[in-house]
């Protein structure tokens, strides 16, 4: 069973509910990881995001006190890939509609300091919605927002950008690419097949990049950068980057 550096359970099913009721509730802050079921290329499994997520997360919990990680939100939307066999996209309100209803749930239990920690890229928006619309859901005349609930969204890749940039040996990076697949490595190697790694880039030929659209139509791997220059050892410090800024938010809560 998962404890933190003061011996308290780090994941929320570990609790009963009586466990859960004895609590400083308004001082425990409560982290949901969010992820996807998506293509990662021929060489990752489809779980690589939600897997590392959930594994971030509680790797960030062990290191603060009063800290508890909710289970992942494994499926969420994922448009761009959803014609890769395996993706099973979420329609996006129907995803922040969800979540407003875990958020509220855990609102009225009393939890008032809530972290996303989201690792997919097409759930940043809807996310960012699903705050919006709890906090517009418990607005009143005298106050717009819940001023007694923080919620706050944690982008994990995005927190530590620089750095990951600094590290990326391949012309771009973003998706199945060097990176995730480090990870992977570092994080569970036994899913990994780096003899079906393929180097392959998404056309920009819209003018801007990450545009909404079907990314099979013009990229046949589900690969967006070069996987081959993977590693385990990489892996590890994209990881220790990922945790400790998650934790430094946690701590700062």
């Amino acid at each position: 069973m998962e404890t933190n550096i003061a011996g308290q359970k780090v994941y929320y099913v570990d609790y009963t509910w009586k466990e859960l009721e004895a609590l400083d509730r308004a001082a425990v802050k409560v982290v949901l990881p969010s992820g996807a079921v998506e293509e990662h290329g021929p060489h990752l499994t489809v779980a690589s995001d939600a897997a590392a997520a959930e594994a971030l997360t509680l790797r960030a919990a062990r290191q603060v006190k009063d800290v508890i990680v909710m289970p992942c939100l494994w499926y969420s939307p994922s448009v761009d890939c959803s014609n890769y066999t395996g993706t099973i996209s979420i329609d996006p309100i129907v995803f922040a509609n969800y979540v407003v209803e875990i958020l509220l749930s855990l609102y009225r239990h009393g939890f008032k300091k809530i972290v996303i920690a989201n690792i997919h890229g097409g759930a940043k928006t809807p996310l960012d919605v699903a705050i919006r619309e709890f906090h517009a859901r418990l607005g009143t005349r005298e106050k717009a927002y819940a001023d007694d609930c923080f919620v706050h969204l944690h982008n994990l890749y995005a927190a530590v950008m620089p750095f990951l940039n600094s590290l990326a040996e391949g012309k771009d990076w973003g998706h199945a690419c060097e990176m995730e697949t480090s990870l992977d490595l570092y994080l569970y190697p036994e899913r990994v097949k780096m003899d079906r790694a393929v180097e392959e880039y998404i056309p920009w030929d819209k003018g801007f990049e990450w545009y909404i659209g079907d990314m099979r139509s013009v990229d046949k791997s589900g690969v967006h950068g070069d996987p081959k220059k993977a590693s385990a050892e990489k892996g590890k410090k994209i990881a220790d980057a990922i945790v400790a800024a998650l934790a430094d938010v946690l701590e700062r809560m």
